[in-house]
């Protein structure tokens, strides 16, 4: 007859103390254990490109239902021309794409600039930093947006190049750069204004026209794997339907179950949700969900939207470059079809206090205190 081991008498000798101590007062029922519901919380603050200057609110502000308060920290750079972007590397260190003065008739060039992580925890002592890193590009026209692929690639959009450019971490990581991109996209179907660009879960890439009225998407097997000029020919094409569901599309951005996003800058100043299998194929389609202006406190909530970004809880929050230069925070349980009337924002920040002047790009990322 087998013995059984040390191991199996030493376990089921833990095994009957448990039962015994678990039932002292119980009537010999074991309790069982009851797991405490965990409530997500947010943990990212909203940076966001300001005219001149990029600012930052953190969870508290942006829980404040409709509310004027001051920017949290602020960089104020005197290397900024016109910023227009944000976006943070996989280190934390924040990018923005400022698209200059030039072509305004101005003399501040377009560039990319990265403010470190470790400037970034400094901002309360030094809100004036000089950029950790400048890449100037005789390529560039006015940059806008830009996004990271899973390489730690940067692709950005020049909405007056109608052009996407990539650069390279190896170029990312020079401290002073003056080169051109290691790669540029064109398209067949010529970009009208590229600006909103966006990576979905598979590699796909999507591009705003806002000069125009279509989002192209190029499949990821298309994208370029070598250096040098590229002309793609868009895999597909979402086009207005008539009604106002692409109007010159500004921003653009995925949530977590994949479904895109797009700001309309022109007329009917919404905010709307295209599906997986909309975006499948080129065509038309009516948006999934519209989200419409209200007006909060006499305000406005949408008056010219760009940037949009998630935030870690589902929520979206959209900029309005024009006045009153809000931003609206709308809650994940908002983000329905047929959404009552708008519908009002959780969260609407706006007024002169918030310093909030035609804000452009914005992007959810670390909390600086």
């Amino acid at each position: 007859m087998n013995q059984p081991s040390r191991n199996s008498l030493a376990f089921l000798a833990l095994l009957a103390l448990t039962v015994a101590v678990g039932c002292v007062g119980c009537g010999g029922r074991v309790s069982p254990a009851i797991a405490t519901p965990v409530t997500p919380v947010l943990d990212k603050a909203l940076w966001v490109a300001n005219g001149a200057n990029v600012v930052e609110f953190i969870p508290s502000q942006l829980a404040a239902g409709a509310a004027d308060p001051a920017p949290h920290l602020a960089i104020n750079s005197t290397v900024f021309g016109a910023p227009q972007g944000v976006t943070f590397d996989a280190n934390g260190n924040l990018w923005v794409i400022d698209g200059g003065t030039v072509a305004a008739g101005g003399t501040i060039p377009p560039a990319l600039y990265e403010f470190s992580s470790t400037q970034l925890a400094d901002l309360g002592t030094v809100n004036n930093p000089a950029p950790n890193v400048t890449i100037n590009s005789t390529s560039f026209t006015f940059p806008q947006q830009a996004v990271f692929d899973a390489a730690g690639n940067l692709w950005v959009s020049d909405n007056g190049a109608n052009a996407v450019y990539v650069f390279t971490p190896a170029q990312l990581s020079a401290t002073d750069l003056t080169a051109d991109p290691t790669v540029s996209i064109t398209s067949s179907v010529a970009f009208t204004g590229p600006l909103g660009i966006a990576f979905d879960s598979t590699g796909n890439l999507y591009i705003a026209n806002n000069g125009g009225t279509s989002i192209d998407r190029f499949n990821a097997s298309i994208l370029p794997t070598s250096a040098g000029a590229h002309t793609l020919t868009p895999s597909a094409v979402l086009s207005d339907d008539g009604k106002g569901s692409i109007q010159a599309p500004w921003a653009l951005a995925f949530d977590a179950s994949g479904n895109l996003w797009s700001s309309n800058a022109n007329a009917p100043n919404t905010l709307v949700e295209f599906t997986p299998a909309q975006l499948a194929k080129t065509g038309k389609p009516a948006p999934a969900i519209t989200l419409s202006s209200v007006a909060v406190d006499g305000n406005q909530t949408l008056v010219a939207p760009n940037g949009i970004a998630f935030d870690n809880l589902g929520d979206l929050a959209a900029a309005s470059s024009a006045a009153p230069f809000g931003i609206a925070d709308f809650a994940k349980e908002q983000l329905v079809p047929d959404p009552a009337a708008g519908p009002s924002p959780s969260t609407f920040l706006a007024g002169t206090i918030t310093t909030l002047n035609a804000p452009a790009g914005v992007t959810f990322g670390p909390v600086v205190q």
